[in-house]
């Protein structure tokens, strides 16, 4: 006896789908916090990457006087004079050794533009919120007391660096001496 061949279709659809893998679980991709990269003096840090403008090479610059020694003075960036800061001077540290390494992080915040001197950028930087972010506590670098958490990979410590707070502290906004 001769079978149809809609029944016969039906049948290989049926037996079909019994022996098909399925398709896959949905798995949740992990959730990553992506900043930019750098480091004063021995000091990691990153930075989410809409607070900065632009990474330069360290500008020539005109001093200004009777103002605090982190102040380096100002720079003509494309147009634009920006104040120009160390930041390891400004927490105490020792002046950032001007080498091919160091750049200035380009910040503009409403009429505040400041150019930010960093030993050094690293880039982009991409930490798994879950699995990387760390407390930090106990650490007495006047650096890392400008933080709000970090991330630990590979045995490096990377401070996710406050820009908000720098920005706003009483300090960082009088300048003169």
């Amino acid at each position: 006896m001769a079978q149809e061949p809609f029944s016969i279709l039906i049948k290989m659809e049926q037996d079909s789908l019994a022996s098909s893998p399925g398709l896959p679980e949905e798995v949740k991709a992990a959730e990553l916090w992506t900043g930019i990269g750098f480091r004063i003096g021995d000091v990691h840090l990153v930075i989410p990457l809409n607070s900065v403008t632009e990474i330069i090479q360290y500008p020539p610059i005109t001093p200004v006087p009777m103002t605090r020694s982190w102040l380096k003075g100002l720079a003509n960036v494309r147009g634009s004079l920006i104040t120009i800061v160390d930041l390891s001077r400004y927490y105490g540290r020792d002046s950032i050794f001007l080498d091919d390494r160091v750049r200035v992080l380009v910040i503009n915040r409403g009429e505040l533009s400041t150019g930010l001197v960093v030993s050094e950028v690293f880039g982009l930087r991409h930490f798994d919120e879950e699995l990387e972010r760390q407390r930090v506590t106990g650490i007495d670098d006047p650096v890392m007391a400008n933080t709000k958490g970090a991330f630990l990979r590979e045995n490096t410590l990377w401070g996710i660096f406050d820009m908000d707070a720098l920005l706003e502290s009483d300090k960082f906004l009088h300048v003169a001496t």
